[in-house]
């Protein structure tokens, strides 16, 4: 009959202390590894972490969006719990980790130019119509019911859509993907917007 501790016991006791020593760099480089891969903010400086604390309780809301990604990964949180936490895409933490890492701090600077022509596209402007007729501004974290130009604004740039756009540029799009805003406000109001519900006839009235 083999003992359980048979194999330990042809090994020395310095090769069996060598072998778990080995299994334990090789178990903390497999960690190692999966760390790695993954994406986080790279370590933040006492005054870095100051300011940002200070930008994520401002007055500006993408900023403060910004600010609260980049705490958040800093904390060790991943990726997809902070886009859960935010209710914002993965793809705007990624991209906004990305450019901290690359950049720093610069990278909360804001463009306050309208938007480059090439960023008012009409496949930009698909995006804002697609959002119109299929999502509310609630599943944002935001208490309106209906879209405005200004929500629209602050979800192009959450989600990364464009660095920076202004209320005109998104009317732009909206045109250039032959839509108009005013037309699809009214249609998410009164024709089938997310928040209307099926009429249900009452007994007597005519079939359709």
């Amino acid at each position: 009959m083999i003992r359980p501790n048979a194999i330990g016991d042809r090994l020395s006791k310095k090769e069996f202390a060598l072998s778990k020593k080995e299994f334990a760099l090789f178990s903390g480089n497999r960690l190692q590894c999966r760390k790695l891969m993954a994406l986080y903010v790279s370590v933040l400086t006492e005054e870095q972490r100051s300011h940002l604390q200070e930008m994520a309780n401002g007055k500006d809301v993408i900023r403060a969006r910004w600010a609260q990604i980049l705490l958040l990964s800093a904390n060790g949180i991943g990726v997809p719990k902070i886009a859960d936490t935010l209710e914002i895409s993965s793809a705007t933490v990624r991209s906004r980790i990305k450019a901290f890492n690359e950049h720093g701090m610069d990278a909360l600077k804001r463009n306050t130019s309208p938007g480059r022509p090439e960023t008012i596209s009409p496949s930009l402007g698909d995006k804002f119509a697609a959002i119109m007729r299929e999502r509310d501004p609630r599943d944002f974290g935001w208490s309106d019911t209906g879209w405005t130009l200004d929500l629209l604004v602050k979800v192009a740039t959450l989600e990364g859509w464009v660095e920076s756009i202004s209320r005109e540029g998104v009317r732009l799009a909206l045109r250039k993907s032959k839509n108009r805003y005013r037309r699809l406000k009214n249609w998410a109001k009164h024709e089938g917007g997310p928040d209307k519900e099926p009429s249900v006839p009452t007994p007597g009235d005519p079939l359709p």
